[in-house]
């Protein structure tokens, strides 16, 4: 990868890049071809401590890293800046303070991956927390070598049209609706019904329009991992700037055919909480990641070239 790396030093050309010529430089620069969903697994829940724990010490709460807002109730799915998280900086390891936060938030139903149980919050957290470990090796190279002014962190630095910020929200979906993109007609039913409900949790409902689909789950949905990045999807068509209620009701009465055919992630929609040992099996491997360094290549480029 540092061969390829190399040529990407010298810094941008010096005519102005248009978006069309942005896959031809990612992929000369030894990107992936999934390159924006290996990058929207690895961001979607960076806080502000993580990143610099894991990639830039300085970094601020104005850092560029787009993640999945935890907070279900939010009409805003993606925050555009990696919250703070709020870390007991009385723990020392990282592994602790994750723990900590998790445990703090267990009685709220509205906060990170619904549907799933404490104890499944806990294996994300650690499972995220491994594969930013990873990346971080990845960065401390690259950022010895890759301009930030390069024509490559142009094109990757690019979320709307690279792809990232479309997968993004469509994994703010998948974490707030689990089941939604798993072809199953009895999800997308329960959650436009849900649409249809009163929101308890909004103040003065009968004045402000509804946004956000009212909480409550398909209790037997537990969605545990999404393909979503193992395959390119094509998002015309959907227009994330509709608030959850909208984008719902778009998805069951004008683009059902193409959820069917092209939206359906082939995202394992288990049935079986991690709540034994034969359970955690089907768990285990799913959260196992990549050895190869290369399966990090993406998020260190996109780091990089995000905070510099």
């Amino acid at each position: 990868m540092l061969i390829i790396l190399l040529a990407c030093v010298l810094g941008p050309l010096v005519a102005a890049l248009v978006p069309e010529e942005c896959p031809s430089i990612i992929s000369e620069a030894g990107l992936s071809p999934t390159f924006a969903h290996m990058v929207t697994h690895s961001i979607h829940s960076l806080t502000v401590e993580d990143i610099r724990y894991y990639f830039k010490p300085d970094a601020t709460e104005d850092n560029g890293i787009p993640t999945v807002n935890v907070d279900a109730r939010s009409n805003e799915r993606v925050l555009l800046n990696a919250p703070l998280a709020g870390y007991d900086d009385d723990f020392t390891t990282k592994s602790l303070k994750s723990f900590d936060l998790v445990m703090r938030n267990m009685n709220r139903t509205w906060w990170g991956i619904q549907n799933y149980s404490t104890l499944e919050k806990v294996a994300h957290a650690l499972h995220m927390a491994e594969a930013w470990e990873n990346a971080m090796r990845e960065y401390k190279v690259i950022e010895k070598q890759l301009d930030p002014e390069s024509d490559l962190c142009t094109c990757v630095t690019d979320i709307k049209n690279n792809g990232v910020l479309n997968y993004l929200n469509l994994v703010a979906f998948n974490i707030r609706y689990p089941g939604i993109t798993s072809g199953n007609d009895d999800a997308l039913r329960y959650y436009l019904a849900q649409s249809n409900s009163t929101d308890s949790t909004t103040e003065d409902t009968h004045v402000r329009e509804k946004r956000v689909v009212s909480p409550g789950h398909p209790a037997n949905f537990v969605q545990v991992d999404f393909s979503i990045y193992k395959r390119s999807l094509n998002f015309d068509g959907i227009d994330f700037e509709l608030s959850d209620v909208e984008l719902l009701k778009d998805v069951a009465e004008k683009f059902a055919e193409k959820f069917a055919e092209e939206f359906v992630d082939e995202a394992t929609t288990v049935h079986n909480h991690l709540d034994s040992a034969d359970n955690w099996e089907s768990w285990k491997n799913m959260l196992k990641l990549p050895k190869e360094e290369s399966e990090y290549y993406d998020i260190a480029v996109f780091m990089f070239c995000m905070l510099n």
